[in-house]
Formats: structure tokens, sequence, C-alpha cells
């Protein structure tokens, strides 16, 4: 109440005497453009706070510019801070301005705009895609902070919202050492504050507390993660009576969070449940604030399309997935392709050729167009996207055979599209070895589309390499020994056809050895493929009996 009387008695003065006062008047009105209210038109008042001081701050450096020019930033910080429909460009270049006022200030006051600039920017280059200028604004918002030292609550609380930002972007690039590192400091930074300000800026703890649980499952501490988000519920409840908005968007967060380590624990029905309620939480709030309109109900319904299929329930699955696409098209960027990337696996797996190339039309060029902006999250989906043309060109399709060769899917052929997967593949492992699975699958597919159009040779060398890349993850971790084993299948049938027959024996034995390693068992059906290529390879060699009795084991088990 104090600042209204305060507004209300300067404006008189202000204008009277605009120098003298017009900065105090300013200040007040920032100050009340910070003032979050969850009564009904608290928003408004804020923006209007805001806009007013904007206008005043703008008349004053018209007047003296030198001395007015941090109170315009502060003002312009204060215009950009409060949740607003206007376009994020527009947000964006009113940030920059302000930075531009203080960029080179020593004092406390310009250091604390612009360190706040810095992290507002940070948060809408985000919005728009922009990660690594995001990333990098954060950084230098950080250092604006402590530059600024010694902070109030109030700024500390802000640096707090830095760390947040930070962890974000590094978390989309998937650094996630790195996000782990921003989101425990934001985490003791939250808690080391004085008790009001920790009420005062329960959505950021509320946020802190999430992004840690994320960051924790990530790095595979499940049990520490759902812990975390078993003590914030409490905290979470309340915000979500307090600020609606913001409450339900964490409060989602976090349940995705939960559906992530559930399913990382076997819990899969679990899982289902907490996306599904996640969803529950967006859907009321999707046109009342940009944070949730695309992305935030796009990757909810993602999630939980996905968990309906691990479920076993793939129509409801699929239509979440198609749901997701639609909301994210909104937005578009990072989870739009993300969506298209799930939806168009999972029509994939059902067989539902005709609806793949529509999707891969959409794709494979939002693909391409962020691939050199963004590259750590655009190329490997530019991989998929490129292996899913592949798989259209060399499969079956229900009752009909696969395209001719050379057919042109979603604007290139199977073959051009295999070979820019395995290339683009190829230097994502050069960078980070954790790519040598995609780098295999891309293989996996050109050996298909070369056998196809008759380049056997070509797909065996693929398949060398597939083989190779499959080894070294086996031996790393024997999950990946069934695709060893298919890999091993198919390079042996491609020698045999090429007549080299030892090495195709080899390769059969070896897949039916990783085969009969793999924990479970391959499906009998595979098995026995397996199988009966090794009896084909031993007839060959001129050895009936063992490849009687490889025969007789592959009928055994499709019988069974």
């Amino acid at each position: 109440m104090w600042v209204l009387v305060r507004i209300t008695l300067l404006r008189p003065l202000a204008r009277l005497d605009p120098l003298g006062w017009g900065p105090r008047l300013a200040e007040a009105l920032v100050t009340r453009s910070q003032v979050v209210s969850g009564l009904p038109g608290g928003t408004a008042r804020r923006r209007a706070a805001a806009e007013e001081a904007v206008a005043l701050c703008r008349r004053l450096v018209a007047e003296r510019p030198e001395q007015t020019r941090t109170a315009l930033a502060r003002a312009l910080v204060a215009r950009a801070g409060v949740p607003d429909v206007r376009p994020t460009a527009a947000v964006i270049a009113e940030l920059t301005e302000a930075i531009g006022y203080v960029e080179q200030a020593s004092d406390r006051p310009g250091l604390v705009a612009l360190a706040t600039a810095r992290m507002l920017l940070a948060r809408n280059r985000s919005h728009l895609g922009q990660v690594n200028p995001a990333l990098a604004s954060a950084r230098l918002a950080l250092r604006a902070w402590d530059e600024a030292e010694p902070l109030t609550g109030d700024q500390r609380a802000r640096r707090v919202l830095t760390l947040l930002a930070i962890g974000d972007c590094a978390a989309t690039l998937e650094r996630h050492d790195e996000a782990l590192d921003a989101r425990r400091r934001a985490r003791d930074a939250y808690l080391g504050l004085p008790w009001r300000y920790r009420f005062r800026w329960k959505a950021a703890g509320a946020s802190t507390a999430v992004d840690l649980a994320h960051s924790m499952s990530v790095a595979g501490r499940y049990r520490d993660a759902l812990d975390l988000l078993a003590a914030s519920a409490a905290d979470l409840e309340v915000l979500r009576s307090i600020t609606p908005v913001p409450g339900h968007r964490v409060s989602a967060d976090a349940l995705l969070a939960e559906a992530y380590c559930r399913q990382a624990l076997g819990e899969v029905e679990a899982a289902e449940r907490a996306a599904a309620e996640a969803v529950g939480h967006l859907r009321p709030w999707v046109d009342q604030t940009p944070g949730v309109r695309g992305d935030g109900l796009a990757g909810a319904l993602r999630a939980h399309g996905l968990l309906l299929l691990e479920a076993d329930r793939p129509g409801e699955g699929v239509a979440r997935l198609a749901e997701a696409v639609e909301v994210a098209r909104e937005g578009g960027g990072i989870e739009l392709a993300r969506s298209l990337a799930s939806l168009v696996t999972a029509r994939m797996t059902a067989g539902a050729w005709e609806d793949l190339e529509p999707l891969l039309e959409e794709f494979l060029p939002l693909c391409r167009r962020w691939a050199d902006d963004l590259p750590e999250v655009f190329r490997p989906l530019l991989v998929q996207s490129l292996c899913a043309v592949t798989v259209m060109s060399a499969f079956k399709r229900g009752d009909e055979d696969p395209p001719p060769p050379g057919t042109r899917i979603a604007g290139t052929t199977g073959t051009a599209a295999g070979r820019e997967a395995v290339e683009l593949a190829r230097s994502l492992v050069a960078g980070q070895p954790a790519y040598r699975a995609l780098l295999s699958a891309a293989l996996f597919g050109l050996d298909r589309a070369l056998t196809r159009s008759g380049d056997v040779a070509g797909a065996a060398e693929a398949l060398r390499e597939c083989v190779g890349l499959r080894r070294e993850l086996a031996d790393e971790d024997p999950a990946h020994r069934a695709d060893l084993s298919r890999a091993l299948g198919n390079l042996g049938n491609r020698l045999d056809a090429l007549g080299r027959l030892d090495e195709a024996y080899d390769a059969h034995r070896e897949s039916v050895e990783q085969a009969r390693a793999v924990d479970g068992g391959l499906p009998h059906a595979e098995m026995a493929v397996a199988l009966r290529n090794l009896a084909t390879s031993l007839s060959a060699l001129g050895r009936p009996d063992e490849a009687g009795r490889a025969l007789a084991e592959a009928d055994r088990l499709v019988n069974t």
C-alpha cells in the first residue's frame, strides 16, 4: 500500500519539477511493477506501472541523458519482466535497448539493471529456440550479479533465476553435468535466503527443486529425485493457490520428472498416471501464458503418449502424440521436432505408412532449418528423420511391396537419405561418442537401401562398420546384444550374396551366439531367423548335418 501512496504523492511533484522528482517517481513505479499479486487485474496493474515508468524515463533521458539512462534501463527491464502477451521479439528488442544503456556500468544500480536485463534476455531467447545465445547471456548476467555484490534479498533471488536459466539452457543442449551443477547452486542459494524472501519467491524455490530433480533423474539418481519432489509437494500446493498459472506449470514439470523416474524404475503404470496428471494441470491455462501455450503442454502430451505406448495402449498413445504435434505447431522449434519424431516412430511401428510421408515432409525441413543454429538438438533429430525416409524406402507396407528403388520420399530417395544420415551421424560421433548407437542405426538402415539398389558390396561395408560399433556398445552394455545379432545376421546375408561363404558363416555363427546371450532371449521368431540363416550358410559350406540341427531348432522355436 505504501508504494501506491508514494506514487500518488510524487506524481504532482514530478509534473512541477520533472528532473528533480521524476527519477523518484520512476523508481516507485518500477517497484510497483514488481509487486506480484494473486488478485484479479494484478498483472494489468503491474504492466501499467511499468509502462508509465518507461514513458516518464524517456522524457527524462531526452532532457538529461547521462544522469537518467540507468533509470530508463530499469524501467525497460521492469516492463519486460511483467508477464505479457507481447511478441517475444519485441521484448528482446526492449531488453537489448536496456542493456545498451548500462553495459559499461560500474555502479551497483547499473550492474543490477544489467544483470536483470541479461537474465530476462536469456529466458526470452530460450523461448525462441536461441539456446546458445541465451546461455551466453545468462552467464554474463551471473558475472554482473557477482560484480554487484553485496545483493539485497530480492536481488539474490533474481540471481537464483539466472542460475535456473543457465541450467535450462545447458539441459536443452544436453550438457547435463553443467545443468546439474547450476541447478544445485540455484537450490542452495534459494535455501540460503531469509525466510521472508523464500516465501516471496516461492515460485522460484519450487522451480529450483523441480529442475534439480530433473537433473538428478538424468544422472540416474531416481530415488533422490523422487524424494526431493515429495518434499516439495506442499510448496507446490501453496503456489497453485497463490499464483495459479505458474503454480500449475511448475506442478506439471514436477509430475513429468516423477513420470521419468518411475518409468526408469519400471513403474510404468505410475509413470503414465503422473504424465496424465501433468497434462491435466496444463490444459486449463493453455491460453493464459506463453510458457504454457505451446511447448509446455506439447511436451506433457508427448511424454504421456510415449508412456501409453509402453503400457501397450497404442491407440491412445498415438492419439496423444498426434495432439502433441498439433499443439507444438504453434511454437515450432524443438518441441515440434521432438513431437514429430515420436509420432513418426509410433506410426511406423504400427505400419501406418500412408500417414508417414506428410509428417516427414514437415519433420525433415524443420530439422534442416535449425541444424546449423542449434546443432546439439537438431542434428540428431535430422539423422532420425533421414533414417525414417530410408526405412520407408526399403520395407514392405502391409501386403504391398516397398516402392521401387529411386522413389523420392519427402523430397529425397532412400539411398540419398541413408548416406546423408550416416555422414551426419559420423560427424556427431567425432564430437561425442555417445552418438555411436545413432550412427549404427543409420548404417543399419543404409544397408537395406543399398541392397535394394543393387549395391550389395556397399551394403556389406556399411554393415561391417555397424557391427564394429554395436560390438563396442555390447561390450559396454549387454543390452546392445540383440542389435548386434541383427547386424551380424544381415552382414552374413550380404556376404553370402557376394560368395564369401567362410566370412558369411562366421557372421551367422556369431549372430546366433549373441542372440543366445541376450538377457531374456530374443523373440522366438527372431531367434528362428538367425538359426535359419546359419543353416543356409552351413549348407553352402557342405555341412548338412549341422545345418539340419540348426533348422530343427528353428522349427521347435516357431512351434512353441
